[in-house]
């Protein structure tokens, strides 16, 4: 097994970058990202946390050296560092997916319901942005939303990936919620 092996390596530089040694650390980075990134490869939802999760497991590595225990496996607390940054985003990503979801219904379904009563402020700003939005995304957010199709109805229709499908409709209700609440900022009286 490497690991002792890798944990004698990594002592001496480990040492080092606590002193402040800034070239160690960056031999360690060296030595230990190919193996972050695998491990988040292997565990993350979507290909475009790798690249992030792995940079934010350094950068806090780098801040906490003074918590690294020596004599243990540095490759090990790197990987108990990336698992729970990739954790936490997960969570997040799922609470902020789910009050968007209900935002864009609760807008959607107040848009679309013809009454007597003028649109809130929030309703007009939706229909202006979804206006904005390529011809491409408004048909998603129409099949998702005023269709109803679940993700994976949508994925095989459009013949896309059903990782496609979700993150681009996270993606779409981030900009739309950002434009909605410019265009509220924009509108209200100094």
């Amino acid at each position: 097994m490497i690991e002792p092996q890798q944990t004698l390596n990594d002592a001496p530089l480990v040492r080092a970058a606590r002193s402040g040694d800034h070239a160690a650390f960056a031999s360690l980075l060296d030595a230990h990202l190919p193996h972050v990134r695998t491990f988040l490869a292997l565990k993350a939802p979507v290909p475009q946390l790798v690249d992030e999760l792995a940079h934010d497991t350094f950068i806090f590595a780098f801040r906490h050296l003074d918590e690294f225990k020596p004599g243990t496996s540095f490759r090990t607390w790197l990987r108990a560092i990336a698992w729970n940054l990739l954790r936490a985003e997960v969570q997040r990503f799922a609470r902020e997916r789910v009050q968007q979801e209900k935002f864009a219904v609760w807008q959607l379904a107040d848009f679309s319901t013809a009454s007597e009563t003028a649109p809130s402020a929030e309703a007009e700003h939706l229909q202006d942005c979804l206006a904005q939005l390529d011809g491409p995304l408004r048909e998603l957010i129409a099949l998702k939303y005023r269709d109803d199709h679940s993700t994976e109805t949508i994925a095989a229709r459009l013949k896309r990936s059903l990782v496609w499908v979700r993150v681009s409709l996270f993606r779409i209700r981030q900009q739309l919620r950002e434009c909605i609440e410019a265009k509220l900022k924009g509108s209200q009286p100094c």
